[in-house]
C-alpha cells in the first residue's frame, strides 16, 4: 500500500485527493489504519529523497495533512460507536456521516 501512496501522490500534483478513496476501494478488508500508516511512509520517504523546495515536496506535506483527516475520521467513528476494524468501514462512514473523501 506504500507504494500505492507513493505513486498516487506523485503522479499528479492533485494525486493526493484520491488517496484515501482508492486507498479504501482497493484494500477493503485492511484496517485502516494501515491505510493512515502507507500515506505517513510516502509522505515520509517523499521528503527524506526529495531536496527541500522540490515540488515533490509539496506532496508529502498533502500526505501528511490527509493522514491527519483520515485518523480524525477513524476518531469520529470509534466515537460514534461505528464498527471500524475495515477500510470499508471508513468508506461507509463518509457515505453516512462525511462525504469529505468522497468529493476531495
Amino acid at each position: 500500500m506504500t507504494e500505492f501512496a507513493l505513486e498516487t501522490l506523485l503522479a499528479t500534483p492533485e494525486g493526493w485527493r484520491s488517496f484515501a478513496r482508492k486507498a479504501a476501494e482497493g484494500w477493503p478488508d485492511a484496517p485502516p489504519l494501515a491505510i493512515v500508516f502507507a500515506l505517513v511512509n510516502a509522505s515520509a520517504q517523499i521528503e527524506a529523497i526529495f531536496a527541500e523546495g522540490s515540488p515533490s515536496r509539496i506532496a508529502a506535506q498533502h500526505g501528511f495533512r490527509v493522514a491527519g483527516l483520515l485518523s480524525a475520521d477513524l476518531y469520529a467513528i470509534e466515537s460514534l460507536g461505528l464498527p471500524r476494524s475495515r477500510a470499508s468501514d471508513l468508506a461507509r462512514y463518509w457515505r453516512t456521516h462525511d462525504d469529505y473523501f468522497l468529493t476531495l
